[in-house]
């Protein structure tokens, strides 16, 4: 299926090791929220809902009127690009089954040099090459070292593929530095993220063993598939953003309504990590 998971009202959570009360750790941390920042959505599983997180920090951008690049670097489904009003470019980052070392040298040169935030959707097929790439260069310190911050967001779901998301997700915080945020998306389109034992993710070991990396947690309920999740359905396939969609004669009025109660609270939750 495509990557454009139906998802609902999310709830932005900050792990607890993130609270600070001293005067200097809050001008870090205003200076971090002024940083522009590099947003990797990295998933080794198809499917789960990537380029719709990607399309959703890419708008929250937008509507703030902040300077923006969106790069799709999916290989196979170029979705991301295909929302128009967003602008994104396509990267071309495999030459056959291998990294092309000279296209993503050039990738960050760019986010180097250009004076903006970057969303950069990344597909299954390039998950684990691009990964090594980005830590065998070291190219988070060489971002931070250009004073921006890097965010790699990953995405967990419910269902058959709840393992899998699991494991790609120990892989990333496993293989980045402490200095990039980790920002988990919890999609339970698929089903409840719940254990067989009727563990929440957040009483999960995997999480006990990393709450202290975890920035933030983004959930992401399931609609309604008669109402809002229709909407939402027909506004994906349409390839519009919320804003489009709310100035649309495609859309009813009432499902206009019911596209801003989507939209609304997963913005303002997202406005905490853009």
């Amino acid at each position: 299926m495509p990557d454009t998971t139906l998802a609902g009202p999310s709830t932005m959570t900050r792990s607890k090791g993130q609270a600070t009360t001293s005067a200097s750790s809050a001008s870090a941390n205003a200076e971090m929220v002024a940083a522009r920042k590099v947003h990797f959505v990295l998933q080794g599983k198809g499917g789960v809902g990537k380029t719709f997180a990607a399309s959703l920090l890419a708008q929250c951008y937008l509507e703030q009127g902040a300077p923006l690049v969106c790069l799709d670097t999916d290989p196979v489904n170029g979705s991301f690009g295909a929302i128009r009003a967003l602008g994104a470019q396509h990267v071309g980052l495999l030459t056959g089954d291998r990294i092309d070392v000279e296209v993503l040298d050039e990738l960050v040169q760019r986010v180097l040099t250009e004076d903006a935030h970057f969303v950069i959707d990344n597909g299954a097929a390039s998950f684990v090459p691009l990964s090594r790439y980005l830590v065998e260069h070291d190219i988070a310190g060489l971002i931070a070292g250009s004073g921006k911050l890097v965010v790699v967001h990953t995405i967990l779901t419910g269902g058959p593929a709840m393992l899998d998301t699991a494991k790609a997700l120990e892989a990333v915080v496993e293989q980045f530095p402490p200095s990039v945020e980790l920002i988990v998306w919890l999609n339970e389109f698929f089903g409840p993220i719940v254990t067989d034992i009727g563990e929440v993710f957040e009483q999960t070991p995997l999480y006990e063993r990393h709450r202290a990396r975890i920035t933030g947690l983004v959930r992401l309920e399931r609609l309604n598939p008669d109402t809002f999740g229709r909407n939402l359905r027909d506004m994906l396939a349409r390839q519009m953003t919320f804003s489009e969609a709310d100035q649309s004669p495609e859309f009813r009025i009432v499902a206009r309504q019911r596209l801003r109660q989507v939209w609304r609270p997963i913005r303002d939750q997202i406005a905490l990590i853009a």
